[in-house]
């Protein structure tokens, strides 16, 4: 991790080059070399333009320039490798992305799967960028890197407001690393008079073995725009590197459980691959996750292929909807998406879920199954919701108080139950989990009125239920029972899995406080989820409680070694956030989870402190100082050779 480096092969190589070369110099190779002019590279953030360098790019000066050069040579090269003295460095932008690889990929002029390259300039630098509508479908393209040591990586993005063309995704990676992460800088930070860059934070990387940095669009169902104006590498010190360091050599720091429900993801961007599913997982490198935690159920529906014919798989044939014409809207376009992608992976014999396992163990991460637990029948106007398991099997359905039959499995009957069971042993036998969790915040009620449950009353209390009230504390332990007897026979799979693989596999649950209504229920006793007996039975390693600190969960759990993990919640207050996090350390929590991780993982902003939950006092700083998650914005000056800077909004608004 030394960022000097001083005999690394690289700053070797580039010595014999420049050598023989140095008296060849011409104010050309000057300008591109220090980023200037149609070969720019390279720019020192102390250079503001072409022309800083004009009086010194005389051809009467070149031998002054040569001298110079020399004389850097001898300092950033062979000095440190005499005597092993630490070199200086500088802020650089790239600013030229017309240098980017393969050549054939870009285009000064709009045209079908070209990057377009667009002139730019703001006060202190200008340059080439990268750019390409939502409608091209622009292929990767590398920018080469040619520098040694550690470095944070910025991205200049632009997102304008006068194309009118949606919010933008832009890819980037690092050549070592094998699929891009995504940026979703949100709407368009533009005014009527400016339009602006925004700079992102990257990654912070040793570059000394990097050989490129890659960018890419979301093409396909979900086509994006994306612009690149320059990519920045600030250096980082001996101590930021130290710290960084001894940051990713240990897991202490590491307690974030991301959530995704393995759909969503396919309404935000383009995923006709599995890197490109990967890509979600790789955003998370190198931050404070610990576990990344993937739906791979919803009801009676898969994510994962199945031979359970009480079951869907999402790619299912049957389950394409019948279309003639391009999707109009995100969310329908995204639902075609689901169907085309899952069908494809069950064609190529792949599980998409075992790739991003093995993604998340390759980051340092555990990676867990969720089961939806609440079986919908729905009104059956879709196929990709005609004939399920509730309309193929009308007896297991909910009956309410007064007798109405709803369109929802009850899990009081005892083939519900095992349709899950069944669901976590095939899906776990095909994908490497570390452990799984039940759900039970998507989909109260879970059991109602339906004859097992008046039965196991009536045989407990040996009274009619018929004359019952609603509310009677006893049909909750009723229905308790049921649910614990299931919490059972899960732990048994579990082990019996677990057992095969010669390692445990853990159980979670997705629950609320047990003295609040969660927003689609009652309180958890109510729909027959008693957590705390299934703390002190030694079923669960683990509880995530949604928008409320239980101290009862807590201190059970320290009781019987099952971790509390908090999600504050969706929004207002509750939102997660710097604040109800660093709320949350002071009484006591030291694990978090976020719900729909993807929706917020790829905004820069969110991103900033979302990436370090672990680190108290870096969230603390946030907290105190909101103005650390203010985006950096740069005006530009001119676009494409016209001015900007003056007259933007008659330039927009003025036509009509």
């Amino acid at each position: 991790m030394n960022q000097n480096r001083l005999l690394s092969w690289r700053k070797v190589f580039h010595l014999a080059l420049a050598v023989p070369t140095l008296f060849a110099v011409t104010p050309r190779m000057a300008q591109n070399r220090l980023g200037c002019g149609s070969g720019a590279g390279y720019l020192p953030a102390t250079v503001k333009g072409r022309d800083a360098l004009r009086p010194f790019l005389q051809v009467k000066q070149i031998a002054i320039l040569k001298i110079l050069l020399w004389s850097c040579l001898c300092a950033g090269y062979l000095f440190p490798l005499a005597t092993g003295a630490a070199v200086a460095r500088e802020t650089l932008y790239l600013t030229d992305m017309s240098r980017c690889k393969p050549a054939e990929s870009l285009s000064e002029e709009l045209r079908p799967n070209r990057w377009r390259m667009i002139p730019y300039k703001t006060e202190e630098i200008q340059g080439t960028l990268l750019g390409a509508a939502s409608y091209i479908e622009a292929p990767e393209v590398r920018l080469p890197l040619n520098q040694t040591g550690w470095y944070a990586v910025y991205l200049g993005i632009w997102n304008p407001h006068l194309m009118y063309d949606g919010k933008p995704v832009i890819k980037a990676r690092l050549s070592s690393r094998p699929v891009f992460q995504q940026i979703h800088p949100g709407g368009s930070p533009d005014t009527q008079a400016t339009t602006y860059i925004e700079e992102v934070r990257l990654c912070d990387a040793d570059l000394g073995d990097e050989q490129y940095i890659a960018f890419g669009k979301s093409n396909g169902l979900q086509p994006r725009s994306a612009y690149v104006a320059y990519v920045k590498l600030v250096p980082l010190t001996e101590e930021q590197i130290r710290l960084e360091g001894a940051r990713r050599g240990t897991r202490e720091h590491r307690n974030l459980v991301a959530t995704f429900d393995g759909a969503s993801i396919l309404h935000f961007s383009e995923c006709s691959t599995v890197d490109h599913l990967l890509e979600w997982v790789e955003k998370l490198r190198n931050s404070d996750t610990k576990k990344v935690l993937w739906a791979v159920t919803y009801g009676d529906r898969t994510g994962f292929p199945t031979k359970n014919l009480d079951l869907s798989y999402l790619g299912a044939e049957d389950q394409v909807q019948p279309s003639s014409v391009t999707f109009g809207n995100d969310y329908q376009r995204g639902q075609r998406q689901i169907q085309q992608f899952f069908k494809n992976c069950a064609e190529a014999g792949v599980v998409p879920q075992q790739a991003l396992a093995e993604h998340a163990h390759g980051l340092g991460m555990n990676f867990d199954l969720m089961y939806r637990i609440g079986i919908l029948g729905g009104l059956g106007l879709s196929s990709a919701h005609h004939n399920n398991y509730v309309q193929s099997h009308p007896e297991v359905r909910q009956v309410t108080h007064e007798g109405y039959v709803l369109e929802k499995a009850s899990l009081a009957f005892p083939e519900v139950q095992q349709l899950i069971l069944d669901q976590i042993a095939e899906s776990c036998r095909q994908i490497d989990a570390d452990g799984i969790n039940l759900c039970f915040v998507r989909g109260p009620h879970f059991l109602l009125w339906e004859k097992p449950v008046r039965d196991a009353f009536e045989a407990k209390y040996g009274v009619s239920s018929a004359d019952v009230a609603e509310n009677d504390p006893r049909i909750d332990e009723v229905r308790a029972a049921i649910v614990t007897d299931f919490m059972q026979r899960v732990r048994g799979e579990l082990d019996a899995i677990g057992k095969e693989r010669g390692r445990a596999l853990t159980l979670s649950v997705w629950v609320w406080p047990h003295e609040q209504n969660v927003w689609l229920g009652k309180r958890p006793i109510d729909e027959g989820l008693d957590v705390e007996a299934w703390i002190r039975m030694g079923l669960l390693d683990s509880v995530i409680c949604q928008e409320g600190i239980d101290t009862s969960y807590m201190a059970l759990g320290k009781e019987h070694g099952c971790e509390f993990v908090l999600f504050t919640g969706y929004r207002g207050d509750k939102a997660m956030s710097p604040k109800t996090l660093t709320d949350a350390f002071q009484q006591g929590v030291a694990s978090f989870a976020y719900w729909d991780i993807d929706a917020v993982q790829n905004d820069p902003r969110t991103w900033r402190w979302l990436r370090q939950t672990g680190d108290r006092e870096r969230l603390l700083k946030f907290y105190e100082n909101p103005d650390l998650l203010k985006r950096r914005l740069i005006p530009l000056q001119e676009v494409n050779g016209v001015d900007v800077e003056h007259g933007l909004a008659d330039a927009v608004y003025s036509g009509g």
